[in-house]
């Protein structure tokens, strides 16, 4: 019996990561958008899930460049809540020409961190075509040398070995 059950979590396992493989990220393969509430080990994903994931984080770091505080002050307190949101728009406004250089460096900085960011996402992509497109002409000059007269395969294979 228990050996039953072992080559049926085997077998699941194999099946699973074939239509993992082949669905090419994880949302594909649930069918929607995952929600991760644990941290991600980014050495584990696919380069799919991980060009999802980079894009993920990316949209979110250039959806919060602006940290300066959202102009919309709220209290859910019935009656002293007037006052407090009174207090905080005043204590806001004194405080604006402190906090606003602060904020505006900030801001400049997370600017300059998304640009970074996207750059660097850009570059990579750019090895990875040139690094195929390497790949795909030395598939072609080793065919070219193979099929030289007087050139034999064991030679070829030392080389490589080499």
């Amino acid at each position: 019996m228990d050996e039953q059950i072992k080559a049926e979590i085997a077998r699941l396992k194999e099946y699973y990561q074939s239509r993992k493989t082949a669905a090419g990220s994880l949302e594909e393969l649930a069918g929607e958008p995952i929600q991760h509430h644990f941290p991600l080990n980014l050495w584990e994903l696919s380069d799919s899930e991980l060009d999802g994931e980079m894009g993920k984080r990316l949209s979110f770091l250039n959806d919060d460049i602006d940290c300066r505080p959202t102009p919309d002050i709220t209290s859910h307190r019935r009656f002293i809540g007037p006052v407090v949101v009174l207090c905080k728009k005043i204590l806001f406004k004194i405080l604006r020409p402190y906090t606003n250089t602060l904020f505006v460096r900030q801001n400049r900085f997370n600017e300059q961190l998304v640009a970074f960011h996207l750059a660097s996402f850009i570059r990579l992509r750019r090895l990875e075509e040139k690094a195929r497109s390497l790949e795909r002409q030395a598939q072609e000059i080793q065919e070219q040398v193979e099929e030289l007269p007087g050139v034999q395969g064991s030679s070829a294979t030392k080389h490589e070995a080499d």
